[in-house]
């Protein structure tokens, strides 16, 4: 299989929102530097997406879900790495989920010296992001995946946008109809 018909792998990133609109965002390695993305991962084979996203969150955050009907499917990015290559994929196909904080009860994420720990998948930080600071970040070229998140972070804490439109695709896919990621959104 040459390099161009390498598949895109499928991952699922989850944006965990609190009671105060605030968002957990984790800092990742990348050749550019460093980019702020909702924590999630690679989805394993047999695994629907919500699966992997409760696996994936359980892993990086400790968070368990417990509401398997919470996450709202919001986004979908798609993006080459090169650097992918190796491991057999020419990219990702990102799905990115909104999910309340109540969905899910603390448990422990994975021991600090394991090989699931998300530090050894080149995560660096995780923190609470209001949307002030997120765009504040943004005016200082701090990266967000997708690029276009403070805009729509912005959209997704309007909550009657964001029920109007989930009520309006009743599986969650469709939302928001305006926004083009494939035009907005890179690394």
């Amino acid at each position: 299989m040459s390099e161009s018909n390498l598949p895109l792998r499928t991952s699922c990133r989850g944006l965990v929102i609190n009671d105060g609109g605030r968002v957990l965002l984790a800092q990742h390695r990348i050749s550019e530097g460093t980019v702020w993305v909702g924590p999630g991962g690679g989805v394993e084979d047999g695994e629907t997406l919500v699966e992997a996203l409760a696996r994936e969150l359980g892993e990086e955050t400790g968070l368990v879900l417990t509401d398997p009907a919470a996450p709202a499917l919001v986004w979908t990015q798609e993006h080459k790495f090169p650097e992918m290559e190796p491991h057999g994929y020419s990219g990702v196909t990102g799905h990115f989920f909104v999910v309340p904080l109540s969905a899910f009860t603390r448990e422990a994420g994975s021991p600090a010296d394991a090989h699931e720990h998300p530090y050894e998948d080149g995560m660096l930080d995780m923190r609470w992001w209001s949307l002030d600071e997120v765009e504040s970040a943004d005016q200082q070229a701090i990266l967000f995946s997708p690029r276009a998140f403070p805009r729509l972070m912005r959209d997704l804490l309007d909550q009657d946008r964001f029920e109007a439109q989930t009520r309006a695709s009743p599986d969650n896919t469709t939302w928001p109809k305006n926004v083009n990621l494939a035009d907005t959104c890179h690394w």
